[in-house]
């Protein structure tokens, strides 16, 4: 794994610190970089929130390009970042300072020890390198996201599809599908198994085992649900995609 990377104090010249992957607790190796550079190592960094909880990174969630049109991409709850820095909000609409967002993601999911204020160093690195990133107009208009407040049950769907769907949205944080093998982290539930284990027939109806499915991917660590999970859009996960997941988890009404 890379460690932290970045190090440095004033205007001049950032420090890039570099580590060899594979290695446990590397010696770090002292180069010098700009700020940009510092925040592109930052943004694939999961130590960057702090603490020893967090195997989240920026780019765990987001992409720095909007996809092609017709790919199969990985489907990331969080929005493309190319034009992020010059969007009029965040957050649909809810946000209008860009690092107020940044404080979200990473106290919500990044489980920060503290929150960065402006004059930080990683968070100035950060907003380099967020803009310097190619963008068009569409990239700087304001990203469309609706989070699913009431959640209701959804018709059967096509357990093929379902199958693909949690190979795009799933897979890189729980891992393969039944035993996740190559999760992100060993709390990352195995699916669906160990969610069904844990919400057995005897204590719940298999409509209540299916809406906690539902309610855990479109509510994630917010709106009371808990856990560290960030939440999937309707416009990166429509209603007709969760329903293929959810007939592929087994888990028809």
């Amino acid at each position: 794994m890379i460690s932290r990377r970045i190090r440095s104090a004033g205007l001049g010249p950032l420090l890039a610190v570099t580590a060899l992957a594979g290695c446990a607790d590397p010696d770090p190796v002292i180069v010098k970089g700009t700020a940009v550079e510092h925040g592109a190592a930052l943004f694939t960094d999961s130590t960057v929130a702090g603490g020893g909880y967090n195997s989240y990174a920026c780019a765990t969630c987001h992409s720095t390009a909007r996809p092609s049109p017709g790919t199969s991409s990985a489907l990331l709850p969080g929005a493309p970042l190319a034009g992020v820095t010059r969007r009029p909000s965040f957050w649909g609409g809810t946000e209008h300072e860009l690092l107020r967002s940044v404080n979200h993601c990473l106290y919500y999911f990044m489980l920060a020890d503290a929150s960065w204020d402006g004059d930080d160093t990683d968070a100035r690195a950060i907003y380099a390198y967020l803009d310097s990133l190619p963008s068009t107009p569409e990239d700087e208009a304001p990203a469309p996201f609706t989070v699913v407040v009431e959640i209701e049950d959804l018709p059967p769907g096509d357990a093929s599809r379902g199958a693909k769907t949690y190979d795009r949205a799933c897979r890189s944080c729980h891992g393969a599908a039944h035993t996740g093998e190559g999760r992100l982290v060993a709390r990352a539930p195995a699916l669906p198994d160990q969610t069904l284990e844990e919400h057995p027939l005897d204590q719940y109806t298999a409509e209540e085992r299916r809406l906690v499915f539902i309610e855990k991917t479109r509510h994630g660590g917010f709106l009371g649900y808990g856990g560290q999970m960030p939440p999937f859009s309707l416009e990166v996960l429509p209603d007709p995609d969760l329903s293929d997941l959810l007939t592929f988890f087994g888990v028809d009404p």
